[in-house]
This record gives C-alpha cells, sequence and structure tokens, in this order.
C-alpha cells in the first residue's frame, strides 16, 4: 500500500451534505450514490490517490474502481458512510466482486480499529516491504495491524505478486542486457517516483518500486 495523504473533501459532496442535513433529507452514502457529489467524490479520490487501488496498488481508474470505506459502511454511524475521510477508491469496479481473490472485496465488513492498517496512515509504508520477486513482507514480522491487514486483503496472493514482479521487471529492465535501468536514471526516478504524471497517474505499484530504487542505486542484484 501507498500512503495516502487525504486533503479535503470535493465542494460538490460539501455542499450535497449541508442541503441535505438543511432540508432534513437522507444524506448517507446509499442516498449519494448515482449523484453528481458521487462523481466527484470518486474523481477526487483518483485524483488524491495517482490512479492506484488504496489497497493493492494496480492501476484505476472510474470504470474499474469503487468508493471503498475503510470502516464498513454497515458500521458507520452519524454520517460516517459519507465522511471524506473514510473513503478510498478501491479495485474492482464491484466492491463485491471476490472472484480476484485479493483487494477490497475480501474485507467484507471486517473492521478493527486497532488492528486494520490504513493506506491513510503514514505507518504503512515502513510495515509493509517488498522483494524483487513482489513478495510482500510484514516488518517487523510480528505487527498485528500488518499482519492482520494483509492476511485479510490477501494482499500476498499469488495474483498480486505476479503483478508486482512483473512491474518490477518492466521498471528496472532486468533480464534485458540491452536496456537495463542506468544509474543516473534510477537516482532521477527516485526523485520523480511519487510524482503523478501529467494524466495524473503514478505507475502501478510504485510505493514498491520506491523502495527497490535505493537498494538498486547502492548496487543490490535484483
Amino acid at each position: 500500500m501507498r500512503h495516502i495523504w487525504k486533503t479535503h473533501p470535493p465542494a460538490k459532496l460539501t455542499a450535497w451534505l449541508k442541503d441535505g442535513k438543511a432540508k432534513g433529507l437522507d444524506v448517507s452514502y446509499d442516498a449519494l450514490h448515482g449523484k453528481p457529489a458521487h462523481k466527484a467524490l470518486k474523481t477526487q479520490l483518483l485524483k488524491e490517490q495517482g490512479c492506484l487501488c488504496a489497497y493493492t496498488g494496480r492501476e484505476i481508474d472510474a470504470g474499474t474502481s469503487h468508493v471503498e470505506h475503510l470502516k464498513a459502511q454497515d458500521l458507520c454511524v452519524e454520517h460516517e458512510d459519507v465522511d471524506y475521510f473514510n473513503v478510498v477508491a478501491c479495485f474492482p469496479a464491484s466492491g463485491g466482486d471476490e472472484s480476484y481473490g485479493y483487494g477490497a472485496p475480501l474485507k467484507k465488513s471486517w473492521w478493527h480499529k486497532g488492528l486494520f492498517l490504513s493506506p491513510c496512515s503514514a505507518e504503512v509504508e515502513r510495515r509493509l516491504k517488498f522483494t524483487w520477486r513482489g513478495k510482500i513482507k510484514v516488518t517487523p514480522p510480528n505487527h498485528p495491524a500488518a499482519t492482520a491487514t494483509v492476511a485479510i486483503l490477501k494482499l500476498d496472493s499469488s495474483a498480486l505478486d505476479s503483478m508486482r514482479r512483473k512491474a518490477i521487471v518492466g521498471f528496472f529492465g532486468y533480464g534485458r542486457n540491452d536496456a537495463p535501468l542506468k544509474f543516473k536514471d534510477a537516482q532521477r526516478l527516485l526523485t520523480e517516483i511519487d510524482k503523478p504524471d501529467r494524466g495524473g497517474k503514478l505507475p502501478a505499484f510504485s510505493f514498491v518500486l520506491k523502495q527497490l530504487l535505493p537498494r538498486y542505486i547502492d548496487g543490490e542484484q535484483p
């Protein structure tokens, strides 16, 4: 997971909430769904996340993601289900599609404040580390929240391992004698890896590449 710096709710969401509360209307997430304010919310989340799934780090867009509640929607009280700081954008489009075998759909209604490592926590990138083969490691190995979160979201699934490894190979170019990443380019990329491109997108699994770049620069062989 990449640390997500939450900014501010979109103006349309704030206005919808204010107007609904003033008129005594239903301002739940279910009531929000399908409204222009919902579209604005999703757009803002995607921009904030560089079009990466908050849990897995794979690329997403409006058509391949859903609005995910960090604290499960059916456990929310007092408008927590429309609290901007309780939502992120995640793969897949249907939050209930478990067929991929990892990510948000597997979380279902699970919620434990002390055992959930949120992507909005500054701690997340310190607790989840990655190998050159794309495997995820918890640090320290017995960290309760990181261990529980990886298990619940199946962030150690072979499918995610494979996608992360493919991203690593493509980025560093190892295995291709004619095009390995040059040292000077690696140094430059280390300062740019967290910056979205002109389309507002980050590279898939950018947080994995960010962790491996210093090791590559120091001469570690993949």
